[in-house]
């Protein structure tokens, strides 16, 4: 853990809060699928297009050998976030490292393949509520390891904690028609009482039995509403990032059934769904109410947040974004305060 000590409770009732502790994901090497020199299945088609072409190159070496140069500055950017936060005060916590026996878990095709950078998907604060979640990528289960003693420490600080089924592993193949129920922290946005869930008809990440799942552990206090989504995006928060009350910036074409209704009548900035996919434009980190963190590659998004009068800081996280992850998808709020 980094900067000062915890900040009490943990809680969590709006995306725009301001951000007071996280959880930031860590960097690890780890050995591409040798299968996925046979081609992608159709379940990874969110993957950016970059990635799409190198991975059945890359398949069956290490990250760190395929691309030696994208690996290590991958570690950069993420310490780089890293270093940012703590600078504003900001307590961060990190996955402890997985072992050898946690990484070997669910083999075959999950053997040594994991990654411990998108702290978003494994877990979930909704309030005072800390879940371990069901994420659907086979190799992706035992990043829930690493998490542990943050979430051993949330239930010590008095939070209710709770742990998804866990679904039952299968060939990356066979994914898309895997039986869940799944949910993912990349799905989950909270807008006070109301709690949104995206699942994608593309068999990618959460699906619609996880959404229920979420509402009847909230219960009659939350109003749980299931986003479905664009086969071509990961999650939800791919294309939709709530800067502060009545701002938002969306992507409109992942939305199969238009702009979910509680920020349906914000002011919205658009950004493209390529855009959305390849650089994760709408995958920023909220600092505050109109105060984000963008990726530097994103100018134009920059210049419309400041028209609107929102703080923003830009870092440098290509080398992140190649496995379908921006800024939001590296961290994971423990505490958010709307009163600063």
């Amino acid at each position: 853990m980094t900067a000062s000590g915890p900040h009490g409770r943990i809680n969590v009732t709006h995306e725009w809060g301001v951000l007071k502790e996280a959880v930031v994901g860590r960097v690890i090497d780890f050995r591409i699928p040798e299968q996925l020199g046979a081609g992608l299945p159709g379940a990874l088609r969110f993957l950016p297009d970059r990635t799409r072409r190198q991975l059945p190159r890359w398949a069956g070496k290490l990250w760190s050998d395929a691309d030696p140069e994208g690996h290590g500055r991958s570690v950069e950017q993420i310490d780089g976030l890293v270093r940012f936060l703590t600078g504003r005060g900001v307590v961060v916590h990190r996955p402890r490292e997985l072992t050898d026996p946690e990484l070997r878990a669910y083999g075959g095709e999950g053997d040594r393949f994991s990654t411990q950078t998108f702290v978003r998907d494994p877990m979930i604060v909704v309030g005072d509520h800390v879940i371990e979640a069901a994420l659907r990528l086979p190799a992706r289960f035992k990043e829930r390891f690493g998490l542990r003693p943050v979430l051993a420490q949330a239930a010590a600080r008095g939070a209710r904690c709770s742990v998804m089924p866990p679904p039952s592993p299968v060939p990356l193949s066979e994914m898309a028609s895997a039986t869940g129920p799944f949910l993912e922290g990349g799905d989950v946005l909270v807008l006070g009482r109301d709690v949104l869930v995206g699942h994608g008809r593309g068999g990618a990440a959460s699906d619609a039995e996880g959404a229920r799942w979420l509402a009847r552990l909230l219960g009659d206090g939350y109003r749980v509403q299931e986003v479905p989504v664009s086969d071509q995006v990961i999650h939800l928060d791919d294309g939709l990032t709530a800067v502060r009350e009545g701002l938002a910036v969306v992507c409109r074409q992942q939305f199969v059934d238009g702009v979910p209704a509680p920020v349906a009548d914000w002011e919205l900035i658009d950004v493209t769904l390529r855009d959305a996919v390849n650089l994760l434009a709408g995958n920023s980190l909220v600092l505050g109410p109109g105060e984000v963190l963008v990726d530097e590659r994103l100018t134009g998004l920059a210049e419309a947040l400041t028209a609107r009068n929102v703080t923003v800081h830009m870092l440098p996280f290509d080398a992140v974004t190649v496995f379908a992850g921006g800024f939001r998808c590296a961290h994971h709020p423990l505490v958010r305060e709307l009163d600063g």
